[in-house]
């Protein structure tokens, strides 16, 4: 490609490239976003475009690989390169590809990554991260056994997001348990800590032991929930989407956490971007007579959906094995054990730091 002619006034220039296409540009976008106007290379810019005076296209040449402007009443003369200026113009992708959205058909091909082998190959690490961010989970296996060695997994792209509940929790039977979690019975899909802003991204957990007669995991894809009640049941979504809940997590004396939001949140394109659902800590809905029945009847189709055997793939694990999953999209829940002994660690962390690591090993190559 190559630029065939350039045309101007004083606010505005029109670009025309030998592929016939046209693009056009605002002189004072030009000037916002010159080359010297950052401290390196797509680095912080150095100047805010209100300290300047206010500019015109005194003047606009070109050659087939570039456009030099000259802005008034700077005198200041800037050139901009053919592809750069193509790369505007059209519909940016997004910071984050879209979801693979995913049900039970994923049970007969779930795959546990060799731990070691990411530590040693960034491509291996890469794609396992990749995994994680497209499909909510990711699973490892050969993870040392000692506690706290799931910090040598953060290790691999982020940072430990610490909470009320430290850096690190144990999930075991305990003898005066605060949360279901550290008990042995059944515990129904949710995401963890709807009651804290902002909830934590991922979530972490991985066993050390596990010679209980059941304690099996399960993990549902929250996003494909939303699309289904998005297409089966509009109204349901439209409530489940707008009506604020209040979650709450109370400790006398020492933490009341609370939050009160819609249980599906969407982005500015109207694409579920994260859910909150938690049976123990959800609190009395508070909504108009006219409303709350409905609602009531929404808030049962989303739990039935999220429990529906068809959407939910189950797996156990065991010693050295570990998942990681985006608790603003997957749900998880376990089944209930008797006897014997489970011991799993978990933390969490944040997803920015996992794009962040993709991205720069992506560049990397």
């Amino acid at each position: 490609m190559a630029i065939s002619t350039v045309d101007h006034d004083q606010q505005w220039l029109d670009v025309r490239f030998s592929d016939g296409t046209v693009s056009r540009f605002l002189g004072s976008w030009l000037r916002d976003n010159i080359g010297a106007g950052r401290h390196i290379s797509g680095g912080q810019r150095t100047f805010d475009i209100n300290s300047l005076p206010a500019m015109t296209i005194a003047d606009a040449r070109h050659d087939h690989r570039a456009v030099t402007v000259s802005f008034a009443p700077e005198g200041l003369d800037e050139t901009f390169d053919e592809d750069w200026l193509r790369s505007f113009g059209r519909e940016s992708p997004d910071v984050v590809p879209a979801p693979t959205l995913w049900g039970a058909e994923l049970q007969g091909s779930l795959h546990f990554e060799d731990f070691p082998s990411l530590v040693d190959d960034s491509k291996r690490l890469a794609a396992w991260l990749t995994h994680v961010r497209d499909h909510g989970f990711g699973l490892l296996e050969n993870v040392p056994t000692e506690p706290e060695s799931i910090f040598t997994v953060v290790d691999l792209f982020g940072y430990v997001r610490e909470t009320n509940y430290g850096r690190l929790f144990d999930v075991r039977v305990e003898p005066d348990p605060a949360n279901l979690a550290f008990t042995s019975l059944r515990i129904g899909m949710h995401t963890d800590n709807p009651y804290r802003d902002p909830v934590p991204g991922l979530q972490l957990l991985h066993c050390l032991i596990n010679d209980s007669d059941g304690g099996e995991n399960q993990l549902c894809d929250g996003f494909a929930v939303a699309d289904r009640i998005r297409r089966d049941h509009p109204d349901a979504f439209e409530l489940l989407t707008t009506q604020r809940v209040r979650f709450r997590f109370l400790e006398e004396g020492s933490t009341d956490l609370q939050s009160y939001v819609p249980l599906i949140d969407l982005d500015a394109a109207g694409n579920a971007r994260g859910l909150r659902y938690n049976s123990r800590s959800i609190q009395a809905f508070d909504m108009p007579a006219d409303v709350i029945a409905g609602y009531y009847d929404a808030y049962r189709i989303l739990g039935e959906a999220l429990h529906d055997p068809e959407g939910l793939i189950e797996f156990r694990l065991e010693p050295g094995q570990l998942m990681v999953f985006d608790n603003q999209r997957v749900l998880h829940g376990r089944s209930a054990y008797n006897e014997g002994r489970r011991h799993l660690q978990g933390c969490y962390a944040d997803k920015d730091s996992l794009h962040s690591r993709i991205r720069t090993l992506e560049a990397q190559g």
